[in-house]
């Protein structure tokens, strides 16, 4: 029995060393190459190698943004939550292990001392980080000129995106169990996340993500004062090093800001799972987003990101040190834009001493005033110069972001070339001659008498007067008209009507055209709707938008023809208004990109009458050279310019009020508070907004906002301008000031030719 039993233990076992032999034969022999691979494999370290950003280039080929090579001061992010919760137990357990590596640096035989000895130099040791932590970050406040409160904002918002890091690696973990869910018990965080227990952020301490081993810059690009300071001063500092990074420069500062746009860190909401991320290739991933990275943000930068991003490489080493395996980084695209920013640099410069004459009686000022003008090329409908103002230094934007976000009185974010949408004026009036006389409603040389007062049918309204005959009557009585009109009896025909910027001529065309009549062509214009530039703008409003009671319709009629009332526009569409008349009646797309080729949608000829357009561009012309001419200012010696200017109702400025913590003010019925502003006069300037000036005589009314446009040479013109200054009062003595001094600036870069006939 024994020897059966000996017998099949034996067999037992050789079977089994048998097996073990003949796998170990496979496993070396046979398929040696592919285990090799896996064992190298297996011990491999992947690095990822940094791409750079492409560049953005102005129509001529000059660097508006660029990477440039810098220095950061970073700390290590186990330093950064110390102060935010010194409560917490995670940063305890951070400040306890900084404590113990720094003596660990300080003696290598530290490990071997008895415990308690460790223990109380541990503990002694903690209270001395704790200060040096203190006193780094009033030194990186001090270095860096940021308060001590900026800095403690910069620390929770590092937080808050580490936090929702992990939220996210909590979720992924939580859609994962949900496709293999099978009805075991399930694990407490995901029970947690079902909302079945009140776990607390505190047990998941074992789920880490990679920016809670990652330093953070907290100072970018610091000068080399600043470098050698800190560097004397990195052993003293916990968590403290100066890293090479990439940072982007904008050589030319604060011009074209609004159009060129910043970057910013990159949101969670934009970062790639790690589950989506196994099922891309490899070279997607390279292209995600890490949690480190910054996406631009509005303007170009936002517009062109998948352009100018580009796309990191890979590089595998293997336990020896040799690359296995490589992927050289592929660099963003440059991208050419039409923007010329000498051009838009002098634009900008215009509207710091903008002419402001509060009345025709009193002098005038020189101010620096809140405004837009665009510039656009004619023959492509390339955009030139995209100008808001005030602007702001690009290249300091994180340092003075709190600041400019908190003016809320002269909003120097706001892109006001595409998003100020207010009411256009008078320089909507073209639009109302042109639809009506190619509707067949008057004839092109026709005229209307204007006798200062709205006549229609026999009836005179108090309402819808003629400022220029009440207010220029005797100036311009003397002045014959080129047409047949009798004009001593106030006779104008529509070229005279535009000169003079008469209400009464167009309050009586937008009666025949009606609010459905003027929307129409108000829209075939362009107004009404965005331009599609591909950055964010408004698209104003139309007249048919008045919900108004019936009775009400016709006056509506009235106003809208004149720009008042139920209709606004942005100062690029103006200038396209003014692009299409130029044109002759052929609207195209303007666009911050060259163009090679027209597609369709982004040229369509209006199909306009000749007579009209050709009775348009007579009337601004005289707008600007004729001697009842309301856009004077504008005109030049050498170049012959025609315009058309626009003064628009404006609304008191005020600005919203809040409490200390920013919330906005409510009153008893839940509406929404507002503190006005007191507008300025010449002998008590407003300190909050200089800029704000009454208008009137005596100084006794808010200003109106300036509007003109113009197109040049008017003979064979190749540019179009519109500007538009807030409170401005005249559209033009103040937006005529602009519109001069973008005039000699397109000449002086070489996009108008002097010669006028």
């Amino acid at each position: 029995m024994f020897e059966r039993r000996l017998k099949v233990l034996l067999i037992f076992l050789t079977v089994i060393a048998v097996v073990l032999i003949v796998r170990a034969f496979s496993i070396q022999v046979v398929h040696h190459r592919y285990w090799e691979e896996e064992s190298s494999r297996a011990m491999a370290d992947e690095s990822v190698v940094a791409t750079t950003r492409g560049r953005i280039l102005d129509v001529k080929g000059r660097e508006l943004a660029i990477d440039q090579p810098c220095i950061d001061v970073c700390v290590d992010y186990l330093v950064i939550p110390f102060e935010i919760d010194p409560q917490d137990k995670k940063t305890r357990d951070r400040v306890r292990a900084m404590a113990r590596q720094r003596l660990v640096q300080r003696d290598e035989h530290f490990i071997d001392l008895p415990y308690k000895r460790r223990v109380a130099l541990i503990t002694a040791e903690i209270d001395q980080v704790r200060l040096d932590i203190d006193a780094m970050w009033r030194e990186l406040a001090r270095v860096s000129g940021r308060t001590n409160d900026e800095l403690d904002e910069q620390r929770r918002q590092i937080i808050r995106l580490v936090e929702t890091r992990r939220r996210l690696a909590w979720y992924g973990k939580y859609e994962k169990a949900l496709k293999n869910q099978t009805g075991e018990q399930n694990d407490a965080w995901y029970s947690w996340l079902l909302g079945k227990s009140e776990l607390s952020l505190d047990k998941f301490a074992d789920i880490e993500v990679a920016e809670q081993t990652q330093t953070h810059t907290i100072i970018p690009n610091v000068d080399y004062a600043v470098r050698n300071e800190l560097a004397r001063q990195i052993e003293k500092y916990p968590g403290l090093s100066l890293r090479p990074g990439i940072m982007r420069f904008y050589p030319y500062g604060s011009a074209a800001c609004h159009t060129i746009g910043t970057l910013r860190k990159v949101e969670p909401k934009e970062l790639v799972d790690r589950e989506t991320a196994k099922a891309q290739t490899q070279q997607e991933r390279l292209r995600n987003y890490r949690p480190s990275d910054e996406i631009g943000r509005g303007g170009l930068e936002g517009m062109l990101e998948d352009r100018l991003r580009g796309t990191r490489g890979s590089r595998v080493e293997d336990a020896g040190g040799e690359i296995v395996q490589s992927i050289e980084p592929k660099p963003g695209e440059d991208v050419r834009v039409t923007i010329d920013i000498e051009l838009q640099a002098q634009v900008e410069a215009a509207f710091g001493q903008v002419k402001f004459q509060p009345h025709r009686d009193l002098p005038v000022e020189h101010l620096a005033m809140p405004g837009a003008a665009v510039v656009i090329d004619l023959a492509t409908g390339e955009v030139r110069a995209l100008a808001s103002y005030p602007t702001y230094d690009l290249n300091r934007f994180d340092d003075l972001y709190t600041k400019l976000a908190q003016d809320v009185i002269n909003r120097p974010f706001a892109n006001r070339a595409l998003t100020s949408e207010l009411e256009p004026g008078s320089t909507v009036k073209p639009i109302v001659g042109l639809g009506a006389i190619t509707d067949g409603l008057i004839g092109a040389r026709d005229t209307i008498e204007c006798t200062g007062y709205l006549v229609l049918g026999g009836k005179q309204y108090s309402y819808g007067r003629c400022w220029t005959m009440s207010g220029f009557s005797e100036g311009f009585h003397h002045h014959s008209i080129p047409s047949a009109a009798p004009h001593p009896n106030g006779f104008l025909t529509f070229a005279d009507a535009l000169e003079r910027s008469c209400n009464v001529y167009h309050e009586t065309l937008g009666d025949k055209l009606g609010v459905s009549g003027i929307s129409r062509w108000y829209d075939r214009f362009g107004l009404g709707r965005v331009t599609g530039i591909g950055l964010r703008e408004g698209k104003g409003r139309l007249p048919d938008s008045f919900q108004g009671p019936a009775i009400l319709q016709r006056s509506e009629s009235w106003f809208t023809a004149i720009g008042q009332g139920h209709v606004s526009a942005t100062p690029i569409q103006i200038a396209n208004l003014a692009a299409t008349i130029a044109r002759g009646g052929i609207w195209v797309r303007p666009t911050l990109l060259p163009r090679r080729a027209f597609v369709a949608g982004d040229r369509v000829d209006l199909g306009l009458n000749a007579d009209a357009v050709h009775e348009a561009r007579r009337g601004m012309i005289n707008v600007v050279n004729g001697l009842a001419g309301t856009g004077t200012g504008a005109r030049m010696d050498a170049i012959l310019v025609a315009g058309k200017t626009g003064s628009a109702q404006s609304a008191p400025l005020r600005i919203q009020r809040v409490d200390s913590s920013g919330l906005k003010v409510l009153d008893q019925r839940g509406r929404e508070m507002w503190n006005p502003i007191t507008p300025g006069t010449r002998a008590a300037i407003n300190p909050l907004a200089p800029w704000y000036r009454a208008s009137g005589e005596n100084e006794e009314k808010v200003s109106s906002h300036a509007w003109m446009m113009a197109f040049a040479p008017a003979d064979r013109p190749t540019i179009a301008i519109a500007a538009m200054v807030e409170y401005g009062g005249g559209g033009g003595t103040a937006a005529g000031s602009v519109i001069k001094a973008t005039l000699e600036a397109c000449a002086k870069q070489g996009y108008l030719r002097s010669g006028q006939p």
